[in-house]
């Protein structure tokens, strides 16, 4: 199972899974403006996701770059488990009955749901 990651390491890690290869340096400037972050707590969070086994790191010119070592999916899952679990006690139809009422829904998102239940009623 993938291991925790923090919301902080998550920004950083959705960079490097949306450009792999980076550098420290890259992944910074690569950032969402408005973070407030030094690149001192980006390389922070660069070496904590690599302790964790989610970034790989190789040496290019002398210096470190970075590429996922799992695939954001692994992650996703993960987490969204660990939400599941927390939150709703494991208990899926509650989850998304309560995104559903919450959330603003396109009428895309609406007919792709809509085509999972089908698929899930057809079981």
């Amino acid at each position: 199972m993938p291991p925790k990651i923090s919301s902080s390491e998550w920004e950083v890690m959705n960079v490097v899974w949306d450009r792999p290869s980076l550098t420290a340096a890259e992944v910074y400037a690569a950032l969402p403006a408005g973070h407030g972050w030094k690149q001192k707590t980006v390389n922070t969070f660069l070496a904590r996701l690599d302790e964790k086994g989610v970034l790989k790191v190789a040496k290019r010119n002398g210096v470190n770059v970075y590429a996922p070592r799992l695939r954001r999916e692994e992650c996703v899952a993960a987490e969204s488990e660990n939400f599941l679990q927390r939150v709703f006690q494991g208990a899926a139809g509650p989850l998304l009955l309560h995104f559903c009422a919450q959330e603003e829904l396109s009428g895309e998102e609406i007919e792709e749901l809509q085509r999972l239940l089908r698929k899930k009623k057809g079981r």
